[in-house]
């Protein structure tokens, strides 16, 4: 067992250091969303009166009680949500292609500019990767023999990942659309467990139903939703800049982003377009229609314009990019069956566009961003909360 525990080792060794690596000086401070965020969460009661995001604020409220003043302390739980999420794609492209598809697929989403960004901000905007070890957990559910151990850690993971907002509406749609095949899984484990399961996940979500019966503005915020209506002009300006962001010009953020280019780039906007493409053969999968499902109800929200952003649908959307990797190897290997060189070929030429669109972002993030003028003006001059 040596083997896969220092290959283990040695994965979670690179994927803390790109998150790690001066986490709190690679910025010239603190940014304001990042200083009001961490002094909201002053007391338990201002954290009880708003829930959302409880996951991310419990451990930021702990730094806070304790006297922490290091901006990288706070910026550390952005960063161990990002791991969470970067080991869970990796089991889960494992579990649904081939070993090379699934480092490739992993290795952009870890490099990917938009998720260090969000991973290494002292925000609660990180919380939205936990949808990516939730889908581990229903994953892991279906097919390990260890269903009581399974369903506790769906039953928590589910409980945290519903004071995000929105979440409620991709609880509600699978729990009703999926009902059957869920009811089958959870048949086998003992009825005790089940209760136990259920009385776990009652608990963890008590603090949100308090808070959403005292406060509407908590209610709303939970389903995603805006405190105002939006108009039709800001639900067309909305849904023009969701596609924008991606492909063409990212959002005008400083402290999120680096103008105007784009969340994703060419590669991953080709893989995404073939990912996408593939699904019609693979339209009938489970799994496909419930990445699906997810990425219609987020769209739906983000175009809202309520508390929803681009972090809830990133995750899924480099699934779909590892699946037009995957889909443009199988064509390739299906034309050059037995050619070795041209199979070779293949692989070295997406391995290598892969490591070199990871250069691109690492030194979009790590080099560019820093440096530019928006950015010097967002952080103010100061280390510390």
């Amino acid at each position: 067992m040596w083997r896969p525990f220092l290959l283990c080792f040695g994965v979670l060794l690179v994927v803390g250091f790109v998150f790690g690596f001066r986490l709190g000086s690679l910025t010239h401070g603190v940014s304001a969303p990042e200083q009001s965020y961490v002094m909201s969460i002053y007391s338990g009661k201002a954290l009880l009166n708003n829930p959302l995001y409880l996951a991310h604020k419990v451990p930021i409220y702990i730094l806070f009680k304790l006297g922490v003043h290091a901006v990288g302390a706070y910026r550390a739980v952005s960063a161990l949500f990002a791991i969470s999420a970067v080991v869970s794609c990796f089991f889960i492209l494992r579990e649904w292609y081939s070993l090379r598809v699934a480092i490739l697929g992993t290795w952009l989403f870890m490099s990917s500019a938009w998720v260090l960004h969000i991973g290494r901000l002292a925000t609660p905007e990180a919380s939205f990767f936990l949808v990516l070890p939730l889908l581990w957990a229903a994953i892991w559910l279906y097919f390990t023999t260890l269903h009581k151990t399974a369903l506790i850690v769906l039953s928590v993971l589910l409980g945290l990942c519903l004071y995000l907002p929105g979440m409620v509406w991709f609880f509600l749609v699978l729990a009703i659309w999926q009902r059957k095949a869920i009811w089958r899984e959870v048949k086998r484990v003992p009825i005790w467990y089940r209760i136990g399961a259920s009385l776990v996940l009652v608990l963890i979500l008590l603090p949100l139903l308090l808070a959403v019966i005292r406060s509407a503005d908590v209610a709303i915020a939970a389903l995603g939703l805006p405190s105002h209506p939006p108009t039709i002009k800001q639900l067309g300006q909305n849904a023009w800049n969701l596609p924008v962001s991606l492909f063409w010009r990212g959002p005008a953020d400083p402290v999120r982003w680096l103008r105007p280019v784009p969340v994703l780039d060419a590669f991953s906007g080709v893989m995404l377009l073939l990912g996408l493409y593939s699904l019609r053969y693979h339209v009938t999968l489970i799994r496909t229609q419930v990445l699906l499902v997810v990425i219609g109800i987020a769209s739906v929200l983000i175009v809202l314009g309520g508390p929803v952003t681009l972090s809830a649908l990133v995750p899924i959307l480099y699934l779909f990019i590892a699946a037009g990797i995957a889909f443009f190897l199988q064509q390739w290997f299906t034309v050059f069956p037995r050619n070795p060189l041209a199979r070779g070929i293949a692989t070295t030429f997406v391995s290598i566009t892969v490591l070199l669109v990871s250069y691109y972002h690492i030194n979009h993030y790590f080099i560019a961003w820093p440096q530019t003028p928006a950015t010097r003006t967002a952080f103010v001059q100061t280390s510390s909360l």
